[in-house]
């Protein structure tokens, strides 16, 4: 199943923020539906992405790498839709 950009989006703030909490509040959502959202990522990939400790998460290795690749995946998204508005007006 392909991964949504929400859900990349979802990824990224989680890797950005550092805490479900903080994240979950930067992107509208509850805490538990981040968590479902990361949780549905990482048994898609069948692998984790990130780390549980004390002070909140950090990505893994193997999330660092693909934190990366999304945000790219995300950014080009973001570029088209712009261009797309742009080439409508």
């Amino acid at each position: 199943m392909p991964l949504e950009v929400r859900r990349m989006r979802h990824v990224i703030a989680l890797a950005d923020h550092g805490s479900f909490a903080r994240a979950a509040t930067a992107l509208g959502l509850s805490q538990s539906a981040l968590s479902r959202s990361i949780q549905s990522v990482e048994r898609e990939l069948g692998s984790s992405l990130f780390v549980r400790t004390a002070s909140g998460v950090e990505p893994t290795d193997g999330g660092r790498v693909f934190v990366v690749r999304i945000r790219q995946i995300v950014q080009l998204t973001e570029d088209l839709d712009r261009d797309l508005t742009n080439e409508r007006r």
